[in-house]
């Protein structure tokens, strides 16, 4: 019969091993191993994590699971030491520092339109630069969204004015890919590209402007697969400039 180790001590001596052979050592080392398991949808607090590796706690089974996933260990060795860490008996080191504090955006080659619709020319779009914040910004702007579902576009017209202006950075979650609620999303419509209020109205979706100069018109059930969203607007960044 394996012999099951369920102290503290034996939990945290496991935990800093396993750190240790990862390359998740030093000063940051409990921030960073929070943000790994917030990302993931587990929450967990800096000084909970610091309860770890000092032997005043265990975590409960949930985060035991997303512990071993984050630092590619079995999930039975971590808690109790039964077995090896890995099927190998190996431990990875991460490759590169993956636990960073940057959460990175991607800005797109694309400007949507506030206005009747850019002609979509190319199925391709590019990566122009990314935009960098720390995790913890991050979360506040974004929640626990993956920084692979956020992107930034650039609006282009008027039709969503005053709340958006031309030149506006849009950030949107592309992990949304059909109509949920309502609410503003960057989609395509047959070849345009558009950013529109969206509203389900009986049978029919509305689209909507925000600049009453702009008058709704509707998709229903014969168009719909003329519609593909692109994603579900989060937040905007407003550029302005004044001259001098």
């Amino acid at each position: 019969m394996v012999k099951r180790d369920e102290t503290k001590e034996g939990f945290t001596a496991r935990l800093l091993q396993v750190c240790q052979l990862a390359g998740l050592t030093g000063r940051g080392r409990n921030k960073n191993l929070a943000d790994l398991l917030n990302k993931a949808g587990v929450e967990i607090t800096t000084p909970g994590v610091w309860k770890w590796f000092n032997a005043q706690a265990i975590p409960d089974s949930q985060k035991i699971v997303a512990l071993s996933k984050a630092l590619g260990v079995r999930a039975e060795w971590l808690e109790y030491g039964v077995g090896e860490p890995t099927d190998s008996g190996e431990v990875k080191r991460m490759v590169n520092n993956p636990v960073q504090d940057v959460y990175r955006v991607e800005v797109l080659d694309l400007a949507v339109s506030a206005g009747p619709g850019t002609y979509m020319l190319s199925d391709q779009v590019e990566v122009l630069y990314a935009i960098e914040f720390t995790t913890e910004h991050a979360r506040v702007l974004f929640g626990n969204r993956d920084p692979e579902d956020v992107k930034v576009m650039t609006v282009n017209g008027d039709s969503m004015s005053p709340t958006l202006v031309s030149g506006d950075r849009l950030f949107v979650d592309i992990s949304v890919r059909h109509f949920q609620t309502d609410g503003v999303y960057s989609f395509v419509y047959g070849k345009t590209f558009h950013v529109k209020r969206l509203q389900m109205q009986g049978d029919k979706l509305a689209v909507l402007s925000d600049n009453p100069a702009y008058e709704k018109w509707y998709i229903d059930e014969k168009s719909q697969d003329q519609l593909y969203v692109m994603g579900k607007a989060l937040i905007h960044e407003s550029i302005k400039y004044n001259k001098l």
